[in-house]
């Protein structure tokens, strides 16, 4: 029974798809192909213990990003406005500590006042919004590469 070469070529095709995202890792200690298997398999094993991602349970695809609704409110990018913390009776900023001092020194003040006042209303400006976390995948190959290199193989 023959195989046709385009059912060849499509299982090749498919195949290398499927391992697109595993990094090649290449041996750089003239490693034999028994140790690479070895240091493979410890390092699949290293990044399931660090990563805490399971290959047969997480999906190879790369996960679609998350779309807001329009006139939907995106929790993360909301962020809550931050503590005072400014203890009770204490001056509020370094301007008006200035102006309760004795000894003004011209100049220094209206650089620690326009300082204060930048920072004050940097404080008030809402805090960007956080990026998204990152893949397990991303993270699961990253550690196998770390492993990977640190056992003498160059990692793409």
């Amino acid at each position: 029974m023959r195989i046709p070469l385009s059912a060849g070529i499509a299982v090749l095709f498919l195949s290398t798809s499927a391992l697109a995202q595993q990094p090649l890792a290449l041996p750089m200690r003239s490693q034999n192909p028994a140790q690479t298997r070895i240091d493979t398999a410890m390092c699949y094993s290293y990044a399931n213990q660090h990563t805490g991602v399971v290959m047969a349970r997480v999906s190879q695809l790369p996960e679609k990003p998350k779309t807001v609704k329009p006139g939907a409110v995106n929790p993360v990018a909301v962020a809550a406005p931050l503590p005072s913390a400014i203890a009770p009776g204490s001056a509020p900023d370094a301007a008006s500590a200035m102006e309760a001092s004795s000894t003004p020194t011209p100049g220094v003040a209206a650089d620690a006042r326009a300082a204060a006042n930048a920072s004050s209303t940097s404080a008030d400006a809402p805090m960007p919004a956080l990026p998204p976390p990152e893949p397990p995948m991303v993270q699961y190959w990253r550690s196998y590469g770390e492993c990977m290199t640190d056992r003498g193989y160059m990692v793409r």
